[in-house]
């Protein structure tokens, strides 16, 4: 007995195999790709000496022109050279910027590959699959239609509201025979990136 009481899910079909293989290539996709921004993301060791160097020469300036007149020359020099090195960290932070357009951009095409891979790897193969004879009483009679509406009525009370939400939930179903009382392989694949990318998230926001 659980610590939340709850009635039993009327499942008719169920694949664990496949929903532990697909919550694994999930979880390790969105791990591997959000690491890699990560990665991307992080600023190089060269330029935070550079900033380094920067802020050195801004107190340099600083005491510099403290002095007054008789340091001119040389604060006139240090300020160029300042001036010099703030001009190379914006370009090379320019550059930065485009790079990690482009990474994000790649790896965003990557997930529409993978994406893609899944739905034609498990096409028409229903993950989960819930059966009307399992929901009502089994003295019951039930026609075909009935059977598969009252599948379809508790399969959207167990998933509200996200058997309800956006085109997403009805591509995973492509080439499924019972499309509003099953689901595809796809949204596993997403509750696992979905989970991973959360965690990764926390991560992220724990190293800046």
């Amino acid at each position: 007995m659980g610590l939340i009481p709850h009635n039993l899910m009327p499942v008719g079909t169920v694949r664990p195999y496949d929903i532990l293989i697909l919550l694994a290539i999930g979880a390790i996709f969105e791990s591997a790709t959000r690491i890699l921004l990560l990665f991307y993301k992080r600023k190089p060791d060269s330029i935070r000496k550079r900033e380094y160097a920067l802020k050195v020469l801004e107190q340099r300036v600083k005491k510099s022109r403290a002095l007054g007149p008789p340091s001119f020359v040389e604060t006139s020099k240090l300020e160029r050279q300042m001036l010099a090195e703030e001009k190379k960290l914006t370009e090379l932070a320019e550059k930065r910027t485009v790079k990690l357009e482009q990474n994000e951009k790649l790896i965003k095409n990557l997930g529409y590959a993978f994406n893609i891979i899944v739905l034609f790897c498990w096409y028409g193969v229903p993950v989960m699959e819930f059966s009307g004879e399992r929901i009502l009483s089994p003295d019951m009679i039930l026609s075909q239609k009935e059977s598969q509406n009252a599948a379809i009525s508790a399969f959207d009370a167990y998933l509200f509201p996200l058997s309800y939400l956006g085109i997403g939930v009805k591509i995973s179903k492509l080439g499924l025979a019972n499309p509003r009382s099953s689901t595809g392989a796809l949204l596993v694949v997403w509750a696992a990136q979905t989970t991973v990318g959360k965690i990764m998230d926390g991560v992220e926001a724990l190293c800046r």
